[in-house]
């Protein structure tokens, strides 16, 4: 799962009228007295980032939640092998809800959760410890006609539908830090494939320098394009820059 909007989207069941359509296709309906949101805790996140969502209810219920990933392909997210108990209090919920994490991952783009809270309970995959969050279809087509054969029809007036989208975002390059084998360590940050930390044994001082922009005799440590560090020992005699 993951994470954007510019303003969190929070759709009640009372704005069913003014909110956009559906992502799964279901048809809100409103239910008297039957309020539901949802949100994330930031409205981006970067790959391997982990996330939080929050639901409101203002009503005990049975609370499924599914992630429509930028892809189209929509997983069960909650209840699921960790947590299976679908059924939940009135008040605000946080997710995860137990010893489990949500982890962020590829592909980026837009990324939509929707929750679904119902009175009654639906026959929904759990999925395995393998496979705890199920894909419910091997494609986006497949995977919506699954949910909405596991939602009672809108006319009975039993489930409450509500979603909110966030923005998924490729994770920044990381590097090791140099290796350190000789003379004093280079900071082990704000380097990228060629530039250079450069050490002045003058000042005792690190700088960061770009290709062969040497400020004069001293020590570089310089990661090369295939994110190697390699060292030199630069000496300048006479007239230095």
């Amino acid at each position: 799962m993951r994470k954007h909007v510019a303003m969190v989207l929070l759709v009640g069941l009372c704005l069913w009228g003014l909110a956009q359509p559906s992502p799964l296709g279901l048809v809100p309906q409103p239910v008297p007295g039957f309020s539901l949101s949802i949100w994330t805790e930031k409205p981006q996140y970067t790959v391997g980032e982990t996330a939080r969502f929050f639901v409101y209810l203002s009503q005990p219920a049975y609370l499924y939640v599914f992630d429509i990933e930028p892809t189209g392909h929509i997983r069960l997210i909650f209840p699921n092998y960790f947590s299976p108990n679908p059924w939940k209090g009135a008040g605000t919920h946080v997710f995860p809800d137990g010893n489990y994490v949500f982890r962020v991952q590829p592909p980026t783009g837009k990324e939509t959760l929707q929750a679904v809270a119902c009175f009654q309970p639906l026959p929904v995959p759990l999925g395995t410890e393998n496979d705890p969050y199920p894909l419910l279809g091997p494609d986006p087509q497949s995977g919506q006609a699954k949910v909405l054969g596991l939602v009672p029809e809108p006319s009975c007036g039993c489930c409450a539908t509500a979603w909110t989208s966030f923005q998924v975002l490729p994770a920044t390059p990381t590097y090791p830090c140099p290796p350190c084998w000789i003379g004093p360590c280079p900071p082990c940050f704000g380097v990228w494939p060629g530039m250079c930390w450069y050490y002045n044994p003058v000042s005792g001082s690190w700088q960061i320098v770009i290709g062969e922009d040497r400020p004069g005799s001293g020590w570089y440590w310089c990661l090369g394009p295939d994110g190697q560090w390699k060292f030199h020992i630069y000496l300048c005699f006479g007239s230095c820059p």
